[in-house]
């Protein structure tokens, strides 16, 4: 898709914000940023009376895409999309805390869509394992270069970050979501007509995923 404004509002998340949100999980490190796959095949069955990664109102977050499916996002959107792809971020760097992510990508497919007017929406997941400490960190995005509007109700914390300069051809927006579990990222990537909406619409699948 348009991957040039995506480099540039990627960049103007670099810094963020720590604050321990809690999980002291498994071991390995895996990488992140926002969205995430939450498929994960290696993950041990909880115990008896252990608690699952259900959050109240929302989905198992280790299950495909946290639950999310193709069907609730041609809802929300009103336009159809494909099949999820699985999709892993790049290491990101945060004072002295790395963290990767694990998520899913899914793109509309209907007949009408071009190049220009296709939206992308990313989940991007970062477990305790995705982090170097294996423990998960609630972490602010920077507005070094967009601004970060918070956003109540939704989570433990959470903000909405827009990507778009003004006069873009497109729009871009990312919603940030701590919770005890995961630290969550959907972006949304899409024509210049759903900036009026967009935050919302992320908002609406953030309730899916987390209630």
């Amino acid at each position: 898709m348009r991957r040039t404004v995506a480099a540039v509002f990627a960049a103007g998340l670099a810094v963020g914000l720590l604050a321990g949100c809690s999980d002291d999980s498994d071991d390995s490190a895996t990488p992140s940023a926002a969205a995430s796959s939450v498929t994960d095949s290696t993950s041990p069955a909880p115990k008896s009376g252990e608690a699952t990664s259900k959050p109240a109102g929302g989905t198992n977050l280790r299950a495909d895409c946290a639950g999310l499916s193709s069907d609730d996002l041609t809802e929300i959107f009103d336009v159809e999309f494909g099949r999820p792809e699985p999709s892993t971020g790049a290491v990101n760097t945060v004072d002295n805390v790395n963290y990767k992510t694990v998520g899913c990508s899914f793109e509309t497919t209907d007949l009408a869509t071009t190049d220009l007017n296709e939206i992308e929406v990313d989940l991007n997941l970062s477990f305790a394992e995705q982090f170097n400490d294996n423990t998960v960190h609630c972490i602010e995005p920077s507005d070094h270069i967009h601004p970060v509007e918070p956003v109540a109700g939704v989570g433990n914390q959470a903000w909405w970050q827009s990507g778009s300069f003004e006069n873009a051809t497109d729009a871009e927006g990312e919603l940030t979501v701590c919770v005890d579990e995961a630290l969550i990222g959907i972006q949304i990537e899409g024509p210049s007509e759903l900036r009026a909406t967009m935050q919302d619409q992320a908002v609406e699948i953030a309730r899916i995923v987390v209630g």
